[in-house]
């Protein structure tokens, strides 16, 4: 939900209030067909990464709730985490958001977090060293997260055609009056 937030403060608020979730797209299908195993350990291997690795982590921390599904966590004492997309995103910061809160996890849960890594078509779009400033940053994020799914109203948003008409929320949404 915080990529979600990232987007629009109101999907998260959306999400709780009505349990609404947004159908998977093609893309999102596909990858779970292909995106398997083999392919994110050839990734790791073409990185250099160092094992173990843990494909497809799912974790949770119990103190905030944040769980999330890391595709890679590569090393042991200090770890390197990887998000692995088949196709290359224009838009980056939404999953920029998801790298550091994957790294947030898995620092809690796992090892300390060096670096958190984005690889979209087999090729590393994105390498985040990881800083004590991300990690509280996401804490903070999580906060307002929280904020805005324990109110009773929708976060106030300015809702713009170009963001709100391919959101697939938009339906349910009452803020966007389309």
């Amino acid at each position: 939900m915080l990529k979600q937030m990232d987007y629009c403060p109101a999907i998260p608020w959306l999400i709780i209030k009505t349990g609404w979730i947004e159908p998977p797209t093609d893309s999102m299908k596909i990858a779970r067909e292909e995106a398997n195993a083999n392919y994110k350990e050839e990734i790791a291997e073409k990185l250099g990464l160092p094992k173990p690795w843990k494909i497809e982590a799912c974790l949770k921390d119990p103190e905030t709730g944040l769980t999330g599904c890391i595709d890679l966590i590569a090393g042991n004492k200090r770890i390197t985490i990887a998000e692995i997309k088949l196709y290359r995103r224009t838009r980056k910061n939404h999953i920029r958001t998801q790298l550091l809160a994957y790294a947030y996890l898995a620092n809690k849960t796992v090892a300390p977090v060096e670096r958190a890594i984005l690889i979209e078509a087999g090729e590393k779009t994105l390498d985040i060293p990881i800083t004590r400033e991300h990690l509280d940053s996401i804490r903070s994020r999580l906060e307002k997260l929280k904020t805005i799914i324990d109110s009773e109203e929708p976060p106030i948003v300015n809702p713009s055609d170009r963001q709100c008409i391919p959101c697939q929320y938009r339906r349910i949404c009452p803020l966007t009056g389309i």
